[in-house]
């Protein structure tokens, strides 16, 4: 089976798993990706083995709509994916052009990874939403991330026996090079939150908690790092001691010093689906404190791997940081717990495996239909 991966982003987390998916993938069959030249990850894309089409995208808004209505671009990309005789199509996840490329390409089967089965607050776009509606709707088979979201796609029509379900993989690959498994206890008082800053990622609550922490860990330091609108939180910042913001984009080969300052890393979203920055967590050997939104339960073993609380709860947030912080041989165990669940459950081999498999059902379905 000769499978076309199209991965059109440009950065984050979403390049790292379509990265590492295209690598265990590799490891079972032909696998021909299509990558945008203005990938930051580009290089390492080239350093896979994995057969590359490189084409220009976009960086811009303006970019995006000067490249979106070139239908030239869009006929010689087609060229190119049919030229490399796939038998599946893959997306790791939905892009602005994945309708596109659909259409141009009706016969193939199409498997889709859909992250955010339900939009987040403050990024709820039409255009993106209507986007992502008929790219479900073209796809042969879908995966989810969790199963929490199997009835989401199931109101929108879509039957079961398309929904395939598996989970993120583990990140690793950030933790390279670094301090090795196992860890000792970790006597540092540094909570840490990591992402791009956005509403729903509940910053807010975070920042409510973080004095009642205080109180009882006069030691206690929060470490904010990610990109993003910091603006709506800056009154609440010049109240705090002992709080650093890092507010910028943080390259790949920066985020294992950040986690490696951290003694719990905290989640503490109001909506969500799950988080790559939990699977990042645990290849430290750190513990997490997460609200029960989304995918998140799926993710952390509450009272094993982390601790869960109700999403909004600055007073729960509180409670839980402070159990950890000042028991570091539980947090330590918990972060073990955490590594080992990433790395048996969660691991490349076991994911690409179910990835696979994913596809060749696509591929019978499509071919019983045919025949």
């Amino acid at each position: 089976m000769r499978i076309v991966l199209v991965y059109l982003g440009r950065r984050g987390g979403g390049a790292t798993y379509s990265l590492e998916i295209a690598r265990a993938l590799h490891r079972r069959c032909e696998v021909v990706a299509v990558v945008s030249r203005q990938a930051l990850n580009l290089d390492d894309w080239r350093n896979t083995g994995v057969k590359l089409i490189e084409i220009s995208t976009y960086d811009s808004a303006i970019g995006f709509i000067t490249a979106t209505v070139d239908i030239r671009r869009h006929l010689a990309l087609r060229d190119q994916i049919e030229a490399s005789a796939p038998d599946v199509l893959y997306y790791p996840m939905i892009h602005l052009w994945t309708p596109i490329i659909n259409q141009l390409l009706p016969r193939l089967p199409k498997v889709v990874t859909v992250h955010d089965p339900i939009l987040h607050q403050g990024e709820r776009n039409i255009l993106v939403q209507v986007l992502q509606r008929i790219s479900i709707r073209q796809a042969t088979r879908l995966i989810l991330l969790s199963g929490t979201f199997v009835e989401v796609l199931k109101k929108q029509g879509i039957p079961q026996r398309k929904i395939d379900v598996i989970p993120h993989g583990e990140f690793s690959c950030y933790a390279r090079g670094r301090r090795p498994m196992p860890l000792p206890p970790n006597d540092g008082r540094t909570l840490l939150f990591f992402g791009r800053i956005s509403r729903y990622k509940g910053i807010q609550v975070l920042l409510e908690a973080f004095p009642v922490i205080r109180k009882q860990i006069p030691e206690a330091r929060l470490l904010i790092v990610g990109s993003g609108n910091i603006e709506p939180y800056q009154e609440q910042l010049l109240r705090l001691k002992d709080v650093t913001v890092v507010n910028r984009w943080i390259s790949d080969n920066e985020v294992g010093d950040f986690f490696s300052r951290a003694s719990i890393v905290v989640a503490p979203y109001v909506d969500g689906s799950q988080s790559g920055v939990i699977p990042i967590a645990y290849s430290f050997g750190l513990p997490v404190v997460a609200t029960t939104v989304g995918g998140l339960p799926e993710q952390v073993v509450d009272g094993i791997t982390g601790i869960l609380i109700p999403p909004g709860n600055a007073e729960a947030l509180a409670r839980a940081c402070v159990d950890l912080l000042s028991n570091p041989e539980r947090r330590f165990e918990m972060g073990q717990a955490g590594y080992r669940k990433a790395m048996t459950e969660w691991n490349w081999d076991l994911v690409g495996q179910k990835v696979y498999q994913s596809c060749r059902t696509a591929l019978t379905e499509v071919s019983s239909i045919t025949m």
